[in-house]
């Protein structure tokens, strides 16, 4: 066989040796107590069930309303400003790593503006941007859990 027709071989050859010693632990890792510790020490992903509950704005009586998260991710929300504002849409969902909220604002004064949050299960706040469409601005907000009624 020329070493032409030999060479793709080869290097099919080494790289499935490499690809396999790769996925094999070192030797005596399964006795070395710092070996688990890589994937114990990664952060859980939060529950969407953890977004249930009611949600008060940082800066002002904005308040969001999360009744139950569907396994589609689909919010079952009301958005309140102290008064009712309907809630055209409502999804939550995992982003990069993150428990992800979108809420999508329509009625009078809120033309299709929506919020684009992150919940951090470390704070137990969600926190992100609202896309005010009516006035064209950004605003940085951040709500808080509202503890339960006793």
């Amino acid at each position: 066989m020329s070493p032409t027709r030999l060479a793709p071989l080869i290097l099919l050859a080494v790289a499935s040796f490499v690809g396999c010693r790769a996925r094999e632990a070192p030797v005596g890792a399964a006795a070395s107590p710092t070996a688990a510790a890589p994937a114990a020490a990664a952060p859980a992903v939060p529950s969407p069930d953890r977004l249930v509950g009611r949600w008060l704005r940082s800066d002002a009586d904005y308040t969001i309303e999360i009744a139950s998260v569907a396994p589609s991710g689909k919010l079952d929300a009301r958005y309140l400003n102290p008064g009712p504002i309907h809630v055209e849409r409502a999804e939550s969902g995992m982003v990069d790593g993150l428990l992800r909220v979108f809420l999508e604002l329509q009625d009078r004064g809120y033309p299709g503006s929506y919020y684009t949050l992150t919940y951090d299960p470390g704070s137990d706040s969600l926190s992100g941007v609202y896309h005010h469409l009516g006035v064209n601005q950004n605003f940085d907000v951040a709500f808080s859990r509202i503890p339960p009624a006793p």
